[in-house]
């Protein structure tokens, strides 16, 4: 009967002798990811260390079958870039791959990027995400390295992700909070106050109270108001209800400018939503400013073209005051979202942000009520006695 043939990637049993002059070899044989078994060699001074040099050698022929000519000895910065180049080739939005990089560059590549693929087990990937200073930054460091190491672990560098185990930094547990009614009143006065106090040059963010208007009168997101069109709106001419229809955003791409994409975040954030009259009015002061723009956009820059997001941000920020730290653009759409369950339920409110069921809208975009509604009418029956 023939000797069994050794499974791929597998060797037989390991043999030593002394070669002379103190040194030692120790042989086997390796079946190779060709199929074909080979002899395999190492020498040591001793048959110990010759036999521990051999069984490095095969450690490092058992994952040499990586892809993109990377082996195990290679730094993780290459397979950072195998996987970076992978990304910018896919369906990602711009954004996203913005952010990975992003990532990379600032948190995961001074990090890690100068050690090899088989020096970073989990031990090592665990105290790098420890030591992050900011929760955010591990969050986003974490979700690369997992990817990332699931190429190395696809083209065999690694056995196994070495980073599904290590430590995962906790998840954000901020409390949706919402304007009130007189918060947006002191809000807008603030913008008009900070408009009035510049007296030369061009207005300053000149329609910034509009912006938040058609926010808090739509419940969309910053990109997606500044990515509408004049073709967008509906009966802004007439007497009868004003519709908007929210199917685009605003991107921006590190190094790549600022543009209009043709749809929204997600495919549920396509919708046509009735707008309340503060908002008919903030578009129409906006069409009678007649801001040429080739896409026909409604916020565009002076010199017509999509508006970043961060610097109607920057603008915001220095209107809101120390005492409305906490409040950002984002915070309109939680208002809304708030309002709107308050009278008609969680389900509308979902439907009015436009998300694709109501669990993200009462995890994150709904400020749970302090006081609980008056039931005292129901529950009297349980004190009731019996005639």
């Amino acid at each position: 009967m023939g000797r069994p043939r050794l499974g791929i990637g597998t060797y037989g049993k390991i043999t030593r002798s002394e070669v002379g002059d103190g040194r030692w070899v120790a042989r086997t044989r390796f079946r190779d990811f060709d199929g074909v078994t080979r002899q395999v060699k190492a020498h040591g001074r001793s048959g110990a260390k010759a036999e521990a040099a051999l069984k490095e050698s095969l450690t490092r022929r058992q994952y040499a079958g990586g892809g993109a000519g990377l082996t195990p000895d290679s730094l993780v910065g290459k397979l950072l870039d195998c996987w970076m180049a992978d990304v910018r080739e896919s369906d990602r939005a711009p954004q996203t791959v913005d952010y990975y990089e992003r990532a990379i560059e600032k948190i995961v590549r001074p990090a890690l990027g100068s050690i090899t693929i088989r020096e970073c087990t989990t031990a090592r990937v665990d105290a790098f995400l420890r030591a992050v200073p900011a929760v955010s930054s591990a969050r986003d460091a974490r979700v690369v390295l997992r990817q990332v190491f699931s190429l190395a672990a696809r083209y065999d560098l690694v056995p196994s992700n070495p980073v599904a185990d290590a430590y995962r930094p906790p998840a954000s547990r901020s409390v949706p909070r919402a304007l009130t009614v007189d918060d947006v009143r002191e809000l807008r006065a603030r913008i008009s106050r900070w408009q009035e106090e510049q007296r030369l040059g061009p207005k300053r963010a000149h329609d910034l109270v509009e912006i938040i208007d058609v926010m808090l009168g739509t419940g969309a997101r910053i990109g997606e108001v500044l990515a509408l069109r004049w073709q967008d709106v509906s009966g802004l001419d007439g007497d009868s209800r004003v519709t908007v229809t929210i199917c685009g955003t605003v991107v921006t791409a590190n190094k790549r400018g600022c543009s209009r994409q043709d749809h929204p975040k997600t495919k549920a954030g396509y919708r046509s939503v009735t707008v309340p009259s503060f908002t008919v009015d903030a578009l129409r002061r906006q069409q009678q400013r007649q801001i040429p723009s080739k896409e026909g956009l409604i916020f565009p820059t002076r010199l017509g073209t999509a508006r970043w997001p961060s610097n109607v941000r920057t603008a915001w920020r220095q209107v809101r005051g120390d005492d409305y730290a906490w409040v950002r653009p984002h915070s309109f759409r939680k208002t809304v979202g708030t309002m709107v369950e308050r009278e008609l339920g969680v389900g509308a409110a979902s439907a009015q942000l436009g998300h694709s069921g109501t669990a993200v809208t009462e995890r994150h975009y709904i400020e749970r009520a302090l006081e609980a509604p008056d039931t005292s009418s129901i529950l009297e029956k349980l004190g009731q006695t019996v005639p």
